[in-house]
């Protein structure tokens, strides 16, 4: 016969298996709002796309202006948001200035972890809340319970995946840190590529992107992560991005102003410069 201490033991080392148990399957298992999404293709051209940049570190009119970036953009289908710059307070005020309210965002793709593409968001929760929030799928579960806990559903992206009519985001690069880009298709121009720092390499985003979608590229705005790099990288970078056909460049946010610099002196037709309330249209209503 079990003696008493003996049952009791016993009974305790079965709870506290159980619970081990149900603490991994926990730690396992996605939270209701997390979705993982496959990839898909093709993507299809859309008539024209508008891309207004929100917040940019370089500085233009009265706009304000912070270090980070994020961009509206708007297609025939579709409004939503590239990163979020670290301040929702700019984002509102730009917006306004532009004549744009955000409360029409129905979607948000961050690039990548770091505070200045995704600090925004903690003031938008109240306004957008229950949209999407696509980021990589190696940002970590610290940024996607963050996201989760302002009030919006994450989605997880690690292949390049067609997310609305002529949108896709751009499989997840090593930089570090793990960062995704987005491409839109305009008919008669090519990929519109939007990046938020490049930490994995400006050209090797737009590689990824023309081989992967089969499509060629037109125009690249966002970081290139080349503030401080050297002489011989930023022309390598240059070269290119030109060898894989992009037409109009544009970095702002982390390029620095050497490449700026070099676009403007000896590819002017190149070059498109960047700032903060820039106004991009491209396609059918240029």
């Amino acid at each position: 016969m079990i003696g008493r201490k003996t049952l009791i033991y016993f009974l305790t080392t079965i709870l506290i298996l159980a619970l081990i148990l149900t603490y991994i399957t926990l730690l396992k298992k996605p939270t209701e709002t997390t979705m993982q999404v496959e990839a898909t293709y093709p993507l299809k051209p859309i008539p024209y796309v508008e891309i207004y940049v929100l917040n940019d570190n370089y500085e233009y009119d009265d706009f304000l202006s912070d270090w980070g970036v994020s961009f509206l953009v708007r297609t025939p289908n579709n409004t939503f948001l590239f990163d979020t710059g670290p301040s929702a307070y700019t984002l509102l005020y730009n917006a306004e200035k532009l004549g744009l309210n955000l409360s029409n965002v129905e979607f948000i793709v961050i690039s990548h972890s770091h505070g200045d593409h995704t600090g925004g968001l903690e003031g938008l929760g109240w306004m957008l809340k229950g949209r999407k929030v696509y980021i990589p799928s190696g940002a970590g579960y610290g940024l996607s319970s963050w996201i989760e806990n302002l009030g919006f559903e994450v989605v997880k992206v690690h292949e390049t995946t067609v997310i609305a009519s002529g949108i896709a985001i751009i499989g997840e690069l090593y930089g570090p840190p793990w960062e995704q880009a987005l491409a839109i298709y305009v008919e008669n121009k090519g990929l519109i590529i939007l990046t938020g720092c490049s930490h994995p390499g400006v050209e090797n985003i737009v590689e990824k992107a023309t081989k992967e979608l089969n499509i060629k590229p037109y125009l690249v705005i966002g970081g290139f992560h080349l503030a401080g790099a050297s002489e011989s990288r930023i022309r390598n970078t240059i070269s290119k991005l030109l060898a894989l056909g992009v037409k109009k460049i544009c970095p702002i946010h982390c390029s620095g102003d050497r490449i700026r610099e070099i676009l403007a002196n000896k590819y002017p037709e190149v070059y498109g410069g960047g700032h903060v309330g820039l106004i991009l249209k491209i396609g059918k209503e240029e």
